[in-house]
């Protein structure tokens, strides 16, 4: 319901609003901004002017599409930096976008929730979509026929408990090598690959409670490396520690060595391929004779 003081307010002959944008980032980091020319107060949360965001025009879709509604800002605030955006750590932000009356924030109305999606930057102006909460409901639901798991590590599809000393441990990082590829200390009971696909979380510094994806482990001289997906643009000092948890390919042969967990596998691995399918039977051949693929 929308507020009543708000909205006695605004049909008045002036009004004395502002917009304000609370961005809250997956590691819990929280910011606010605004339209207004001064900080104001809301729910306990102090909102930033001068940079703030600027909304565009918004347009909704039929089809629960992204839209095209955008919130465009100056990096011109140290707590906003144009190194935090390029490396990630706003993506997929929650954001709430209010009106207020800035001489009475008590008359106050939530006008919007949503994440940032797709950010652009030029110079130092950058634009950030907005994605409605609406949008969720064209994302892909329910089992695709693949032969990849379609279920993630430790979800209750999969029910893996990472939260353990098997799948989880504490690290330490030492080093860093070009920009995404980092030298840990890591027990020998460790085998190569282990990690590859998991998660990485750093527990202090810019990245800290930020979790990082890993592309690949491998043992090179007795150490232990780590290939991020994403370059580390952010200054981080090293030795620091850092939690690490097992990753999945999603492949059958995983699942079944790895984790023990085919009894969960969400895919269809024995489904026969395009070429299977294609291919006539030959009495004489192993590849099509007409016998059960498995068992």
């Amino acid at each position: 319901m929308f507020n009543a003081a708000l909205k006695e307010h605004l049909t008045g002959e002036g009004t004395t609003v502002a917009y304000c944008w609370c961005l809250t980032a997956p590691s819990g980091l929280s910011l606010g901004f605004t339209t207004h020319d001064h900080s104001i107060t809301l729910l306990g949360k102090s909102y930033e002017p001068g940079i703030g965001l600027d909304g565009t025009q918004a347009m909704a879709q039929s089809d629960f599409q992204a839209g095209q509604e955008e919130a465009l800002g100056f990096l011109s605030s140290d707590s906003l930096s144009e190194k935090e955006l390029s490396a990630g750590l706003w993506d997929n932000a929650e954001v709430e976008v209010y009106l207020v009356n800035w001489q009475n924030p008590e008359q106050h109305q939530l006008l919007r929730r949503g994440s940032l999606g797709e950010i652009t930057r030029d110079a130092d102006v950058f634009r950030a979509e907005f994605r409605s909460l609406a949008a969720k409901l064209s994302e892909p639901k329910g089992r695709q026929l693949s032969h990849q798991c379609h279920a993630d590590l430790g979800d209750a599809k999969c029910g893996i408990e990472l939260n353990t000393a098997t799948y989880s441990r504490q690290v330490s990082i030492i080093g860093k090598e070009d920009g995404n590829r980092l030298i840990i200390q890591a027990n020998t009971d460790i085998s190569t690959n282990w990690w590859s696909f998991g998660k990485l979380t750093f527990l202090s510094g810019p990245y800290a409670n930020q979790p990082l994806r890993i592309a690949s482990h491998f043992i090179e001289q007795g150490k232990h490396k780590l290939t991020l997906w994403a370059p580390l643009l952010l200054e981080q000092t090293y030795p620091v520690s850092a939690s690490v948890s097992a990753g999945c390919d999603k492949g059958w042969g995983s699942c079944q060595t790895k984790f023990q967990n085919t009894e969960n596998f969400r895919g269809f691995p024995h489904m026969p391929g395009n070429d299977f399918i294609l291919a006539g039977p030959e009495s004489q051949s192993a590849a099509n004779n007409g016998e059960k693929l498995v068992g």
